[in-house]
């Protein structure tokens, strides 16, 4: 990922234009996707700004780590929605858009006059993706709703706390909001390439994307094959023994020594190679009918090595395995610092930021961080003028408290 603080977009979607309306995780960062592609986001925040300016005391230039880690690449105007011309400015905005994101709950932009019918009369190029819980339709469609309520809806916790005494556990990460915004600009970039390519529509659409439609599109695929085929008299799925952590002398490890070869060399590495003719352990066959012995009998063994010690023989002899690092080890590992996978870059006030790369390794045209995450209001004047604004009605706009400026 290239950084060019030159604050104009470069990448892939170069000349895209987004309106981006959202607030918390999911919606920010499908944002920050499109403007890491090169599309020109401008943020619409409120007057006070949007909840994740305020999820934490601002740490440095008026910036929060939780804001800016979803919302670089954007410009940040702020607007009262409340008020008639509030509304007019969104839609002005609108109506020379690629894109607009929203993820209010369901029905609340059509109550503020911004919802898809009312955006798509002035531009019916509009790619409107809307980002809810559950859908527009639907039982739970006006329910709002978080990231644990997802996780506890589609299935997983029940899958996570088996190995912890069967409570059922979360993710402890916002998993489900973060998978979302992921394929929410995948989607995004489908439905622009549906309307321009060649042959396509020219025109845009609504996209809906369900919180609990993504997630199980993510997280179910390896544990749906109970249910492939129904009705059934299979027992309901249970986790897999080998995603688990391996103690060591001084730490943990994690990985897998499934397949024969892999075995053997496990065995080798540990100086364990009686463990190959017990019965249960001789084949790969015997291991997957029962994992919990020869896991624990190879753990028994891995604490005799030091971490290092241990990944040192076992990469030796073929053996895929790997270390657990904090978040700020990972920082310092030398794959992570080859692919630049967190990255430093310096802001004029706030001094050396750390960002999370693009993950996309584009060859031709790479994402870019052409902007830090925006103070509020930071652009307000600016995205004005570009609408033709004047500078006598940016003023006034601002002096009525209809638009808030930095």
């Amino acid at each position: 990922m290239d950084i060019r603080l030159s604050g104009t977009p470069e990448g892939p979607l170069q000349g895209i234009k987004v309106v981006d309306l959202t607030a918390m995780i999911t919606g920010p960062l499908c944002g920050q996707h499109l403007g890491d592609l090169g599309a020109d986001v401008v943020k619409i925040e409120p007057l006070h700004g949007e909840v994740a300016r305020w999820m934490a005391p601002p740490q440095e230039a008026g910036l929060t780590g939780f804001y800016a880690q979803q919302n670089r690449n954007k410009r940040s105007i702020a607007i009262d929605l409340k008020h008639p011309e509030g509304i007019a400015l969104v839609k002005q905005l609108a109506a020379g858009a690629d894109v607009l994101v929203e993820n209010f709950r369901h029905g609340v932009a059509d109550r503020l006059g911004i919802g898809y019918e009312a955006l798509r009369a002035d531009n019916d190029r509009l790619v409107y993706l809307a980002i809810t819980g559950f859908g527009p339709t639907g039982p739970y469609a006006d329910r709002p709703a978080y990231d644990p309520i997802a996780q506890g809806l589609v299935g997983g916790c029940f899958i996570q706390g088996k190995p912890f005494g069967g409570r059922p556990q979360l993710i402890q990460s916002a998993i489900v909001d973060k998978t979302t915004a992921h394929i929410a600009a995948g989607i995004a970039v489908s439905a622009l390439y549906a309307r321009d390519r060649a042959g396509g529509t020219g025109r845009g659409q609504r996209v809906d994307v369900p919180m609990i439609d993504a997630w199980a599109a993510c997280s179910l695929s390896d544990m749906m094959p109970v249910d492939a085929f129904v009705p059934n008299e299979m027992p309901d799925p249970e986790p897999l023994a080998v995603l688990r952590t391996f103690a060591t002398r001084d730490g943990y490890v994690v990985g897998m020594a499934l397949q024969d070869n892999h075995f053997q060399g496990l065995c080798k590495a540990l100086e364990c190679e009686e463990l190959l003719e017990r019965e249960g352990m001789r084949n790969v066959g015997e291991r997957i009918a029962d994992f919990g012995p020869w896991l624990d009998a190879i753990e028994e063994e891995m604490k005799k090595f030091t971490s290092a010690d241990l990944l040192a023989r076992l990469d030796e002899h073929g053996v895929p395995f790997g270390p657990v690092k904090t978040m700020r080890e990972f920082a310092q590992d030398p794959q992570a610092q080859n692919n630049r996978t967190l990255f430093d870059a310096e802001h004029p006030d706030a001094g050396t930021m750390r960002y999370i790369r693009y993950p996309g390794h584009l060859s031709e045209t790479p994402a870019c961080l052409h902007r830090h995450a925006p103070r509020l209001g930071e652009h307000s004047e600016e995205v004005l003028e570009e609408l033709g604004h004047s500078k006598a009605d940016i003023a006034r706009l601002i002096d009525a408290g209809i638009v808030g400026k930095m």
